[in-house]
């Protein structure tokens, strides 16, 4: 008990702390304290330094090293979104080769049957790699086009739409023919105006090195009509048109023509039909 009360008395007593020149002694820094107060003085110094150095290891350049939370979240969104990437890019590639498949079936270069069979001599299909998670919307545009674009001269109309109109003014120069001409050719001014000969959907708007410029409409009903040769498309893929809304522009695009004229076609239920049946052409 007594040796406490003289430790307390000792730190109570004021001391004087000084820096000396230990070669010929002369005072440079001094000051006087209690011992409880170099104590304190002390004490206050080391906590001031434990805050700091927190705050460089949470804030400074070794904070990866300490928020491994953060770090694992930001690499498994890194991975997410390269999957996602990944998967976008095969999509599109697949998108891109059956665009091209339909530009080949429009100028004539292969059969529609052949669409899902265009696989190099010597490989075989794996379809256990094949993508099918395409939306039911664009697997029935992808059906529909297809199908539409298969001539059956064997079927016959079932039903008229009374209400057509003719896509451009002009004298027919070649008629319809089943079996070798799809269509009719219509020979009109130069850079005339084509309008939609019913209200539909763009299922298809490019260019073939055949055909020239191409637009493809989709109407109710199992209907659809086909604009070849054409200067400028004026309406993209997906576009909603009324019945003689403008759609294109009369041209003379591609090799499979001679002159300003407009090469147009109508199905009915995946087979073509004579457009003079459906609409008085003047």
């Amino acid at each position: 008990m007594n040796r406490i009360k003289t430790i307390l008395n000792n730190l109570r007593q004021s001391n004087k702390y000084a820096i000396s020149n230990p070669i010929n002694f002369e005072e440079k820094w001094s000051f006087n304290a209690t011992g409880i107060q170099l104590i304190s003085l002390i004490s206050i110094g080391c906590l001031l330094i434990g805050v700091l150095f927190t705050l460089f290891v949470l804030k400074g350049p070794f904070s990866s090293y300490f928020t491994k939370n953060d770090i694992t979240l930001d690499r498994n969104n890194l991975e997410n979104q390269h999957r996602k990437i990944v998967s976008l890019n095969k999509r599109i590639d697949e998108q891109d080769a059956y665009i091209a498949s339909i530009k080949s079936i429009i100028s004539g270069d292969i059969i529609a049957d052949s669409l899902d069979q265009n696989i190099p001599e010597g490989q075989t299909q794996n379809t256990s790699k094949i993508q099918t998670d395409r939306s039911e919307n664009e697997a029935k545009l992808s059906e529909k086009v297809k199908d539409d674009l298969r001539t059956n001269p064997k079927r016959k109309k079932q039903s008229i739409i009374q209400y057509f109109v003719e896509p451009v003014n002009g004298f027919i120069s070649q008629d319809f023919n089943v079996d070798n001409h799809p269509g009719i050719d219509i020979v009109t001014a130069k850079d005339k105006t084509v309008l939609a000969c019913l209200s539909g959907t763009v299922i298809y708007s490019g260019y073939t090195q055949k055909d020239g410029y191409v637009l493809i409409l989709d109407h109710a009903n199992g209907y659809i009509s086909v604009y070849k040769h054409t200067k400028t498309i004026l309406k993209k893929l997906g576009s909603k048109v009324q019945m003689s809304d403008p759609i294109a522009i009369v041209g003379n695009t591609g090799e499979n023509t001679s002159g300003p004229h407009l090469h147009f076609e109508l199905w009915y239920n995946q087979s073509a039909v004579n457009p003079k049946d459906y609409m008085n052409f003047k």
